[in-house]
């Protein structure tokens, strides 16, 4: 077997990640598979939202600072790009910390960690955006600690880091990963792998009820009344993973039955797109759906840049 491209992944996960956003936002409107190809075949071009936009701005940070950046350097990037782009569908959190950090010009960090009473946020929003971050720190020996720092700048609760490290170092298995590697055993170790990754018991369990589903080769619709796939990262995440499991060989067939199976559909579409892209390379997503999708070439010259600076 030949070893793995990885330029190929690296553009993979973050066109990946975009398409399935974009294609994720579109199945809310379009519900059924058919009417949803159409549509998307029917655009010149499809349109991302704020989980590819924050995407983005991760991967601007990383890039801009030479790797050499903090969270407060993360959340002006953002804040920057949601000052440009506000109307991207950010969900109430972002803005509100943007909106605070103006007032107070306290850290985003620290307004961040105000939300929900002072628990802060366990939704979804720190996960959504984490491709570029699995990506870049793919060999890196504390990549938790890496996406912890990326997570706080909205999302301070221990729910939403973790979610958000999984994703990541899920994101940072699959780069190195042959492509004709994952069988069921290997499956169940890359999951007995993230079990003893994840420090919180809520993801622990939700990934041992993955293993159980997968052993047992229940369809995706079963897996999502078990895990869900809202806005909370505990359910969204996990089905994430569980979704690219149940089938990593096709990212159009993943992709799709995915989203119009989702509660949140967009995130779940960048999530899922992501990891897909990760493991298969920019080869096997649809060209005809790449060629639609908005500011590809930035996201193209971006996904290279950061490449580069790897290398």
């Amino acid at each position: 077997m030949s070893t793995p491209n990885i330029k190929s992944k690296f553009l993979g996960s973050m066109i990946g990640s975009a398409l399935g956003d974009c294609i994720g936002e579109l199945a809310f409107r379009f519900g059924n598979k058919e009417d949803l190809i159409k549509e998307i075949n029917n655009r010149n071009i499809i349109q991302y939202t704020d989980d590819t936009a924050m995407a983005l701005g991760i991967a601007e940070t990383i890039i801009s600072t030479n790797d050499n950046w903090n969270t407060q350097d993360l959340g002006k990037t953002f804040h920057k790009n949601f000052n440009k782009e506000p109307y991207r569908g950010y969900g109430r959190g972002p803005p509100q910390i943007f909106r605070t950090v103006e007032i107070t010009n306290e850290s985003y960090n620290k307004v961040a960690s105000k939300l929900f009473g002072g628990e802060g946020s366990f939704g979804n929003g720190a996960s959504m955006r984490i491709a570029p971050l699995g990506l870049f720190y793919y060999d890196h020996p504390e990549i938790y600690k890496v996406a912890k720092k990326s997570a706080t700048v909205t999302h301070t609760h221990p729910l939403g880091i973790d979610g958000a490290a999984l994703l990541a170092k899920l994101n940072s298995i699959l780069i190195p990963r042959k492509r004709e590697e994952l069988f069921m055993q290997e499956k169940q170790n890359l999951i007995d792998d993230l079990i003893k990754f994840s420090k919180t018991n809520e993801y622990k369990e939700k990934l041992k009820k993955i293993k159980d589903l997968i052993i047992n080769s229940e369809e995706m619709i079963k897996a999502e009344r078990i895990l869900g796939s809202d806005v909370l990262a505990y359910t969204s995440v996990p089905f994430s993973i569980f979704a690219f499991l149940y089938n990593p060989e096709s990212y159009k067939k993943n992709l799709l039955e995915t989203v119009l199976i989702s509660k949140d559909r967009d995130t779940v579409g960048a999530m899922i797109g992501g990891l897909l892209g990760s493991y298969l390379g920019i080869e096997f997503i649809p060209d005809e759906w790449i060629q639609r999708l908005e500011n590809k070439d930035y996201i193209e010259e971006l996904t290279l840049k950061l490449f580069d600076l790897k290398k």
